[in-house]
């Protein structure tokens, strides 16, 4: 499958994860304890998967640094945004919010990955920052 059906399921998925969240937290249980429950099952998803496809789950140690940025980033994502849904009047407003992620990582790719730049991305990055403007209006 190529990377834009794939985009396309992680968008729905993380819809599905995002409006979940929200009506555990809008129904009042605790960020922390809907954390530690949906995360440990992914651990368990996860392990299985790793199990089951016979790929381990041994990392080179030069990786370790990326997987502690990595961590700490997952966990600051859900707790600012579960912290967010709790009190925003619609949960898409929080996600839209959130998308100025996809300009910090287009750009930061330019120089990380020697990615492409053209006039047309940076009208989609304008395009972007007037929605996320929109939204938060």
């Amino acid at each position: 499958m190529t990377w834009v059906p794939l985009s396309l399921l992680s968008g729905l998925s993380l819809a599905v994860h995002s409006l979940a969240m929200a009506k555990m937290t809008k129904d009042g249980f605790d960020i922390g304890k809907i954390n530690l429950n949906v995360f440990f099952l992914v651990f368990v998803f996860i392990m299985l998967q790793q199990v089951v496809t016979g790929n381990g789950y041994r990392l080179p140690t030069s990786q370790l640094s990326y997987i502690v940025i990595a961590a700490a980033g997952a966990y600051s994502i859900i707790q600012f945004s579960l912290m967010a849904v709790a009190t925003a009047p619609n949960p898409g407003y929080v996600g839209g919010l959130t998308s100025l992620s996809a300009i910090v990582v287009a750009v930061a790719s330019v120089f990380l990955f020697e990615a492409h730049f053209s006039v047309s991305k940076f009208m989609g990055i304008m395009l972007c920052l007037a929605g996320i403007y929109l939204i938060g209006k």
